[in-house]
């Protein structure tokens, strides 16, 4: 999970003081082992806190190496061996970290070459490594997943942001170029604040999604009252509340599309859009007639519905979107 970083460090020092009493309690010469413990902490500790790659990679060999000493007075240590695997795999890929998880093993060998020691030490202790590497590159891999699923996430929403304020910006540009050429100063003026008003409102949501990304709840009827801005009429049903993270910006997201879809395929229709408070969902409908004129066919690549019925998707959602009788419907539907 996202914020169980303090809890995952609070169970690995349980762990490591759970294993050090452990050793030093069934140690046979404890003056030996008391120092080689402290020396398998500090490694512990250097590799949890250290940043440079060679610490990083000296406390892993280290570990693994006290902990396989350790198992001349007391097997319990093989834990140091499987907790150097572990650290091994969550910070290399497997090129560099098997070669790190098998210094354990390999000492093992060692001293069961030259003191006659029983292979089941050996073999658990490299069963550990070996477990303990597979462990920590799950672990490696999965921090990379979450790594890249926000990265497309954020993708996503400044795509989407984009989108929807260049579209709008090109709709006033444009229009401000057919009033400079009727010299109308005062509505050229007017269109020159709404464009500056758009690029305001395009950083604004720029914050917003990434504000998303920390899971902030979504006053979703306010920010659809920013989005129309009164050129949009807006019927609120229920009572408003705010919206998880996910369901509240999958929500805008669809009313950014329908409204840019609306302004490109059927520019002058009458819009109207609707959000509905439900008992267990919110829903969003949006809906524009038929345009005044045949609109010209406008460039698009048709993903940007597909994309919003994926984001409702992952919100637990549904978007329904087609013709109706006298325009265009699209309805959008959280459960929350």
């Amino acid at each position: 999970m996202r914020n169980d970083a303090p809890l995952r460090f609070a169970f690995r020092v349980g762990w490591l003081v759970v294993l050090m009493v452990a050793v030093a309690a069934n140690a046979s010469d404890r003056f030996v082992a008391v120092p080689l413990l402290v020396a398998a902490a500090a490694a512990w500790v250097t590799w949890a806190r250290a940043r440079r790659p060679e610490q990083v990679v000296l406390a892993i060999m280290l570990m693994g190496a006290t902990g396989a000493v350790l198992t001349l007075w007391s097997t319990v240590a093989l834990g140091f061996v499987a907790m150097a695997g572990i650290a091994a795999g969550s910070t290399f890929d497997l090129r560099r970290a098997a070669p790190l998880a098998l210094v354990g093993p390999i000492v093992l060998v060692s001293e069961f070459a030259g003191v006659g020691w029983s292979t089941g030490i050996v073999a658990g202790g490299t069963a550990g490594a070996l477990a303990g590497l597979v462990g920590g590159l799950s672990r490696r891999q999965a921090r990379e997943a979450e790594a890249q699923e926000a990265r497309t996430h954020l993708a996503r929403e400044l795509h989407d942001v984009l989108a929807h304020t260049l579209a709008a910006l090109a709709v006033q540009l444009e229009a401000a170029e057919a009033v400079l050429d009727a010299g109308d100063q005062a509505r050229l003026r007017e269109l020159l604040q709404r464009s500056r008003q758009l690029v305001t409102s395009g950083i604004d949501e720029t914050a917003q999604a990434v504000r998303a990304l920390r899971d902030e709840p979504v006053a979703i009827a306010e920010r659809l009252e920013e989005l129309v801005a009164g050129e949009v009429p807006l019927s609120i049903d229920g009572t408003p509340r705010l919206l998880p993270a996910g369901a509240g910006l999958a929500l805008y997201r669809a009313a950014q599309e329908a409204l840019t879809n609306a302004r490109k395929h059927a520019p002058g229709a009458t819009t109207e859009m609707s959000l509905a408070f439900g008992r267990g969902s919110t829903t969003l409908r949006v809906r524009n007639g038929e345009p005044p004129q045949p609109a010209a066919k406008a460039p698009g690549s048709g993903l940007g519905l597909q994309g919003l019925r994926e984001r409702l998707e992952l919100a637990g959602g549904r978007l329904e979107a087609g013709a109706s009788r006298d325009g265009f419907v699209v309805e959008a539907t959280v459960p929350a």
